[in-house]
């Protein structure tokens, strides 16, 4: 095939003015690279694009799967793919309807299906169904970033304690909820509630902090003693954990000064803190 006669019928297929026959007749074309651009189109036929999504590129299907003029089952089709990249282009497709969109759901590869988990404005059904999804990943993204609140009642009482642990870390769980989740048997739940404490200024009630002040997990006393946002009450308990890196932590809050104003509750030590090193945390939150 030469070369120059593909870039030809390359610029033909991308000329704006390329009439619907032109790109029609070009979506048979040899070269992949032609019919990638025919598949990406909006001005191609909506049946040239069903045959196209069925091309054995997957560069074209990929295109097809990203071109907001693709009709809703055929996005459905792509979202089950063999290659990822077409699936991704499927389900992250804009213009995809809600119902189009719940379909996604039953997709068999799990990459998929987190990919919908991350796609802005999903409706409720979509995000229910997310939040029973039988991949833990799945539901573990819905977990830290949902605002449905039916969704995070959810995935409170999930049987996973690493959902558990991402639903205790998301800024809209209720006060009653993270309640429950400080009492949690697991001890990375209670560990990943104090660092969202600590990050998004909460107040975790003082008998809730005394309670996690004597944990069994030395990794959740850690995170108590290291971490802004107790009660000198709290502290002092720390101050004398039989952990030596625990007392030692907690003694630093109670030194003359320290730095205040920063939660509701006066009577709280330091400032919430947004940045909390990512290094840190995960090098300590199995310790």
């Amino acid at each position: 095939m030469s070369p120059d006669l593909v870039r030809t019928r390359v610029a033909a297929a991308a000329h704006p003015d390329a009439t619907v026959e032109v790109l029609g007749s070009l979506a048979a074309d040899p070269s992949g690279r032609v019919r990638r651009i025919v598949a990406g189109r909006e001005r191609t036929p909506v049946e040239t694009l069903r045959a196209l999504a069925g091309d054995p590129d997957a560069g074209t299907r990929e295109a097809v799967a990203a071109n907001v003029r693709t009709p809703g089952e055929v996005l459905v089709a792509l979202a089950g793919d063999r290659r990822y990249e077409v699936r991704y282009a499927a389900v992250g497709n804009p213009a995809a309807g809600d119902a189009v969109r719940e379909t996604f759901c039953s997709s068999p590869y799990e990459d998929a299906r987190l990919m919908l988990a991350q796609q802005p404005g999903l409706p409720s059904a979509v995000v229910a169904r997310l939040a029973r999804d039988p991949a833990r990943a799945v539901r573990e993204f819905v977990a830290e970033h949902t605002d449905d609140p039916d969704a995070l009642a959810t995935l409170v009482e999930d049987g996973h304690p690493a959902v558990r642990a991402q639903a205790a870390q998301n800024r809209h769980t209720t006060e009653e909820q993270r309640r429950q989740l400080a009492r949690d048997p697991a001890a990375t739940v209670r560990s990943a509630l104090l660092h969202a404490m600590a990050r998004l200024g909460w107040v975790i009630p003082e008998d809730d902090l005394l309670r996690l002040a004597r944990d069994r997990s030395v990794n959740v006393r850690y995170w108590v003693a290291g971490l802004p946002g107790s009660t000198r009450a709290v502290y002092e308990i720390l101050a004398e954990d039989p952990d030596d890196q625990i007392a030692t932590n907690a003694r630093r809050w109670l030194v003359p000064g320290p730095e205040r104003g920063g939660f509701p509750d006066p009577r709280r030590l330091g400032r919430p803190a947004p940045h909390i090193d990512a290094y840190l945390w995960n090098q300590f939150a199995n310790r």
